[in-house]
């Protein structure tokens, strides 16, 4: 978590410095020259916009692309992770970012103070931010403070039941959508993904409305259906991608190449991907690995592609929001409105990666019928959430694709062990009855 904490720490000197410039203009007498000044929107927004792509680009994403068999673990605690053994400790800056630097307690003051100023589009990007956050985050711990977490009044806040979870972020990414058709400003140029853009932030709002849909489709079936309508209107086009912002400057470099370059070796080519992309001759496989052509366990992230400095990572995307498009077509009996829709997914992932048009026909037409169109839909969308957290998700729901010797493989990550020396409520780990599996996840994976 060092090179996480190194990035954070660079936004956090850099609104210190504008706070510090501002002094010469309090007055000496009537102002306590100990006191903190109250943080703006603006700059509460930047640590709420650099912690979220910590959630979704960190450890996260680390455990998520071993797991998967994405990546492999390949030295010191990594090796454990890659056989499946975690501790309390191992993900506890991942469950404590969701409260604390740019988490629950920012997002919450920063809301209130663009709602206070009539700003409700700004409220709204807010709120998304505040939505990818927390369901990122019980998609692996499960239940979670929730609905009282970030209350100045409430010490010990209570776990909500994952359910509860859910169906509060459905309703607060409604509120975002209403919101950001509301009237007032804008974050503008603040704004690292869309500079502001209400239509971008809507579709944004629609995608992830449809992923948190197919994260309880495992319990509820009808959910495909409410993924389905949600996704319509979701991002249809590689120019409406939320990307996760990095840059060339160190303190702002892309998380996975700051992890390769301080922990080599740690992580490398997985297991499952590797043969599969080479099988495939998929033309993506340069832009995901080292080497030609990569093996597994050895190679590392593409200096060109995902491993480069200032590679700005997908988080959430219109080959997602395609790809759930299909799979819910497919479920309602519709194949050939999946495999169109399958298509226009892998137009997004040509698009996203500087392809030519049809480069992917050469990997996958979508032409398979029966269950064999709903494998071939999934092993592309498991290619498309390289690196990313929900690919687990996906694979806990679907048990694809077939991973060998993934026998094992937890349901759910412990609770942060500063969570639950803080807070009564969150049990000790081997006493919660959801030490097993999260709710969502009903049919586990043999």
């Amino acid at each position: 978590m060092t090179t996480y904490k190194h990035f954070r720490r660079g936004v956090a000197v850099a609104a210190l410095a504008v706070t510090l410039a501002a002094c010469e203009f309090i007055d000496p007498v009537t102002s306590n020259p100990n006191a903190v000044p109250e943080a703006t929107v603006d700059q509460l927004f930047t640590g709420v916009q650099v912690n979220t792509f910590f959630i979704g680009v960190g450890g996260l994403s680390r455990l998520s692309s071993i797991w998967t068999q994405q990546m492999a673990g390949t030295d010191r605690q990594f090796v454990a992770f890659d056989s499946y053994i975690i501790t309390e400790q191992d993900f506890d800056d991942e469950m404590d970012a969701l409260y604390t630097g740019g988490g629950l307690v920012d997002v919450r003051q920063a809301i209130a103070l663009a709602e206070a100023a009539g700003r409700n589009p700004y409220a709204g990007i807010l709120k998304i931010h505040e939505a990818f956050m927390v369901g990122t985050v019980a998609s692996y711990y499960g239940d979670i403070p929730y609905s009282e977490a970030a209350n100045p009044d409430i010490a010990e806040p209570a776990l909500d039941d994952q359910a509860a979870v859910y169906a509060a972020l459905q309703t607060l990414l409604d509120e975002a959508i209403s919101d950001l058709g509301g009237s007032g400003s804008g974050p503008g140029g603040v704004d690292m993904a869309f500079g502001g853009n209400t239509a971008s932030w809507i579709a944004v709002a629609n995608t992830l409305k449809a992923r948190y849909h197919m994260h309880w489709a495992e319990v509820d079936g009808t959910r495909y259906a409410a993924a389905l309508t949600a996704a319509q209107s979701g991002i249809d086009a590689e120019a409406g991608n939320w990307y996760a912002q990095f840059s060339t400057t160190a303190t702002e470099n892309n998380l996975w190449h700051q992890f390769e370059r301080d922990r080599s070796g740690y992580v490398s080519a997985g297991d499952h991907l590797v043969p599969l992309m080479i099988n495939n001759g998929d033309p993506r496989i340069g832009l995901y690995f080292t080497g030609s052509p990569p093996a597994p366990r050895t190679s590392n992230l593409s200096t060109i592609g995902y491993g480069a400095p200032e590679f700005d990572f997908p988080m959430v995307t219109c080959s997602e929001n395609y790809f759930i498009i299909a799979e819910a077509e497919f479920d309602a009996g519709a194949a050939l409105a999946a495999q169109t829709a399958a298509r226009a997914a892998a137009a997004c992932q040509e698009a996203q990666h500087g392809l030519a048009a049809d480069d992917l026909g050469s990997v996958t037409g979508f032409v398979s019928v029966g269950a064999a169109l709903l494998t071939e839909i999934l092993e592309q969308k498991y290619i498309a959430q390289f690196l990313n957290p929900d690919a687990l998700n996906d694979y806990k729901r679907t048990c694809q694709p077939a991973l060998t010797g993934a026998s094992g493989m937890p349901g759910r990550l412990f609770y942060s062990i500063n969570e639950r020396q803080a807070n009564s409520n969150v049990p000790n780990t081997g006493q919660d009855p959801n030490d097993t599996y999260n709710d969502n996840d009903p049919n586990p994976c043999p």
